[in-house]
């Protein structure tokens, strides 16, 4: 009976989850500060950068505003969900499987949001971010600091030699260096056991689900780029 019960209530967090997930933020963020549908313009994703993108087309600084409002909105939610799922343990379900299922969903939730049946929705990297904030915050630095390396070590290697000369590209070299991003977010997860075991596994299902997000527009990226096939000189 007992068991029934908590299994009950990690469906309810399930459900939870999903729903906050599903707030399409960049969607409203874009649609107030442009009037423009964020779907129909430049990737169609429903992200903090591509509404970056969008609002630049106007200003910089709307752009700015743009991007922190719709960060500030995917990261809350993600975090949100893991402050239920939380506060919510006196129902006496497991932790660890709680976390897991709220992170899980929270970003399913962003990724595939029940607002546009299912079929759109970000790429859950700001949701990855806020379920690593509210864990546990020295996992985001680890995670952050792993996938910032990694970003600007295969541009380095890859594309074009990072120096002193460029630093004034480095924002530009992290909204659109995606190889370097998605293989840092794997590899994070190394660092991320290694601090903290416990906590592994909500990060790991949030991560996973990102990851298969992000598959073709790592594809689409070296398939335009053609990085793998040959390096500009100089």
């Amino acid at each position: 009976m007992v068991q029934v019960e908590s299994n009950i209530w990690l469906i309810l967090i399930a459900a939870i989850s999903y729903f906050l997930g599903s707030f399409p933020t960049a969607y409203f963020v874009a649609k107030k500060l442009s009037g423009k549908d964020i779907r129909l313009e430049g990737s169609g994703n429903i992200g903090a950068m591509n509404a970056y993108r969008l609002l630049q087309e106007k200003s910089k600084r709307l752009a700015r505003l743009g991007i922190s409002l719709a960060m500030l909105g995917d990261v809350g939610k993600a975090a949100l969900a893991i402050f239920i799922v939380r506060w919510l343990g006196f129902l006496e379900y497991s932790p660890i499987a709680a976390l897991t299922i709220g992170s899980f969903f929270v970003v399913l939730g962003h990724n595939y949001s029940i607002f546009f049946n299912f079929r759109q929705g970000g790429r859950g990297i700001a949701c990855l971010m806020g379920i690593l904030l509210a864990l546990h915050p020295p996992l985001f630095g680890a995670w952050g600091g792993t996938v910032l390396f990694s970003i600007f070590l295969v541009q380095h290697l890859l594309v074009q030699r990072i120096t002193t000369k460029n630093v004034s590209k480095w924002f530009s070299i992290v909204s659109s260096q995606v190889l370097g991003r998605v293989v840092g977010i794997g590899i994070s997860l190394v660092p991320i056991y290694f601090i903290n075991p416990q906590l592994f596994y909500p990060i790991l299902a949030a991560t996973i689900l990102v990851l298969i997000k992000n598959v073709e527009r790592v594809k689409a990226y070296v398939r335009e780029s053609g990085v793998l096939k040959s390096r500009p000189s100089g």
